[in-house]
């Protein structure tokens, strides 16, 4: 009887820990779940940001993860483009150059830019642009320029034929751009915009409302922006609709 009882097969016995551990495993692939799932979230939300500039900012790095380092960064030409300016010692006496969103300002000063209430270029200032032109055209002659026309605030003459300072700073700006066109840039890649007196660096009156012809002079300025050009090439598709253009700066001239 014993024997018999010896011979009965053993029930398997399961430890409690071993069962509630596998009642628990899919709570991490519900956690991974949850954190792709947040993810996907913070990531809307930041591209949501209705700021066009921030906007294009988060898409540029985001396509240069994707890309790998294929996406080319300007700034390194445009800074070559400052330093080969600024080896001159009279074009550096002259301008004011820095580099900022993917573009290159240069500040020509009003001292020998333009005499007050005229908008053809002194000889002297055109010998030094078409050099800074040249400079320029070097490094890659379909770079986007954007020229903007400043003027001081003195009263502008009956004897000229503009009758504000909005289309004096125009025709300012527009005697560069003649340059730049007549350097072989495309006329499709150059814009001007007029700033008028609306921008000036330095107050054009003292306390007693006279002139300081300093001033005056600073004022009465024109600033050239580099932009790097348009890419031609197909956009990168991020997903969730948004495109990039590789090259693309973050500043539009149109």
């Amino acid at each position: 009887m014993a024997e018999s009882e010896n011979t009965k097969p053993k029930r398997s016995v399961r430890n409690f820990s071993d069962e509630e551990e596998d009642s628990q495993a899919w709570l991490l692939s519900y956690a991974d779940l949850m954190t792709l799932i947040a993810c996907f979230f913070i990531l809307l939300v930041a591209l949501a940001h209705f700021d066009p500039v921030g906007f294009q900012e988060k898409t540029k790095i985001i396509a240069q993860h994707f890309s790998k380092g294929q996406v080319k960064v300007s700034e390194l030409k445009l800074k070559e483009i400052k330093n080969e300016i600024t080896r001159h010692p009279e074009l550096e006496k002259m301008t004011k150059i820095t580099v900022s969103d993917s573009s290159l300002a240069i500040t020509l000063s009003g001292t020998v830019l333009f005499p007050s209430n005229e908008v053809d270029l002194t000889p002297e200032m055109s010998v030094h642009l078409d050099s800074i032109i040249d400079i320029v055209k070097t490094f890659n002659p379909e770079f986007r320029i954007l020229i903007e026309g400043h003027s001081d605030n003195l009263p502008i003459p009956s004897s000229i034929p503009y009758r504000n300072h909005w289309s004096l700073g125009a025709a300012r700006a527009a005697s560069i751009a003649e340059r730049f066109q007549y350097f072989g840039f495309p006329s499709q890649n150059i814009r001007v915009v007029s700033f008028g007196d609306t921008r000036p660096l330095e107050p054009n009156q003292d306390r007693n409302g006279m002139p300081i012809l300093e001033n005056n002079q600073l004022n009465r300025r024109a600033v050239i922006k580099v932009i790097e050009p348009l890419d031609k090439r197909p956009a990168v598709r991020l997903g969730l609709g948004v495109y990039f253009d590789q090259e693309q700066s973050v500043q539009d001239i149109d």
